[in-house]
């Protein structure tokens, strides 16, 4: 199904976060050395800080208040929370991992991040569609794209 306008800058990020998955699968693929994983690591603390911790703020602060009661099985948003919470603390786990670990938690981190993303535009998004008005849409919209941080994120090479 399209996006509505509403949740496009939602899904623009999400497709950020996507390709920031397959950049770390590929640069992971056949036993990466770990000059590559400290890179990969670099890149995914980046978009941390500059894109994804403010995303997960707003869908935590706007979006899930606004559509818990409209959407058909409102648990969906805590379980999509309780991953917020996973991803979050992964990347604690990140910031410190040597060694053969680093790689095990970046294919970790990586692995949970594509999952919600899905979940998110899978089932939350297309919920979120069917359930509300063009005008509470629209209203989302403008109350999403306020507040959410505009940054895009360029990935480097994963080879060094």
């Amino acid at each position: 199904m399209k996006r509505h306008p509403a949740l496009v800058s939602l899904s623009r990020q999400h497709h950020d976060g996507l390709a920031l998955g397959v950049f770390i699968e590929r640069g992971l693929r056949d036993g990466a050395d770990l000059a590559v994983a400290e890179s990969l690591r670099g890149q995914v603390l980046d978009a941390w800080e500059l894109e994804l911790r403010g995303h997960f703020e707003v869908e935590e602060r706007i979006l899930f208040p606004a559509v818990r009661e409209a959407i058909p099985v409102p648990e969906t948003i805590d379980i999509l929370i309780g991953e917020h919470v996973e991803i979050r603390t992964a990347i604690e786990s990140l910031e410190t991992a040597q060694g053969e670990a680093l790689v095990d938690e970046l294919l970790a981190w990586r692995q949970r991040l594509v999952r919600h993303i899905r979940t998110e535009e899978r089932v939350l998004f297309e919920a979120v569609q069917a359930s509300l008005s063009e005008e509470e849409m629209v209203s989302l919209g403008e109350r999403i794209d306020k507040e959410l941080p505009a940054v895009c994120v360029r990935l480097g090479s994963a080879s060094v």
